[in-house]
């Protein structure tokens, strides 16, 4: 695994991301995991802890195997709304381009124990490999960005400004990767309302899924310097 932290600035780019996500897209705001439509804070949350797992990416190959990744901050419109792969260029010796593979980086909180994939978005969008980031997102992470809002009142004041503290140093942890392949034949298909139990403790059950989903536990990505290295390889 891989660490990193991420600033104010990464932070701040990723909200922006996330609320013209909302009121530019028309299909974005279906909840995949969860079946219907998120909220507003629900669905400003997922988008800014996916954008940040892809910065934290972007940062782990440019330090790691000096790859310069371009992270897709751009929103289009209606049906292309939602781009192909999470990385939208690479430049490997001074060559600017697409990445060879489709890549798609998973952000999810520091706590979780598995790489799930919507079963659907798992049939229809053929990413090559899943990347899987923890992101230490504070879950009140608005109310920091409105610290310098004169309209505040001070007994806000005060959390906001401590969550702005925060926001300044967000903890991501690039955990691992998975192939297609991987997921196809060491993962599992938990159906919807089965129960998701703790790999490390069978029994504790840690949520019931919504909706279909393909799992494969943190502990089973693939982690190793050699492993990272064949992937890069192929971008």
């Amino acid at each position: 695994m891989w660490k990193t932290v991420l600033g104010l600035n990464e932070y701040t780019n990723a909200l922006l991301f996330a609320l013209r996500m909302w009121y530019y897209g028309k299909k974005s705001t279906h909840e995949w995991r969860r079946a219907g439509r998120r909220d507003l804070g629900k669905y400003i949350n997922d988008h800014v802890t996916g954008k940040l797992a892809e910065i934290a990416f972007a940062k782990m190959l440019k330090e790691c195997y000096g790859i310069d990744a371009e992270v897709d901050l751009e929103v289009r419109r209606g049906s292309h709304l939602m781009n192909e792969t999470d990385i939208k260029t690479v430049e490997v010796e001074g060559v600017r381009r697409p990445p060879r593979l489709k890549l798609d980086v998973k952000g999810t909180g520091p706590r979780s124990k598995y790489l799930l994939i919507d079963a659907q978005e798992f049939k229809s969008r053929r990413y090559n490999v899943y990347v899987l980031v923890l992101v230490d997102l504070p879950r009140d992470h608005l109310l920091g960005f409105f610290a310098d809002e004169t309209k505040l009142p001070p007994d806000l004041r005060k959390f906001a400004e401590s969550l702005r503290s925060r926001l300044a140093k967000i903890k991501a942890v690039v955990r691992g990767f998975a192939y297609r392949e991987d997921i196809e034949t060491r993962g599992r298909l938990y159906k919807a309302g089965e129960k998701l139990l703790d790999p490390q403790n069978p029994k504790k059950v840690l949520t019931t899924l919504k909706v279909d989903n393909y799992g494969l536990p943190i502990t089973q990505l693939r982690d190793s310097e050699q492993e990272w290295r064949a992937l890069i390889s192929r971008l």
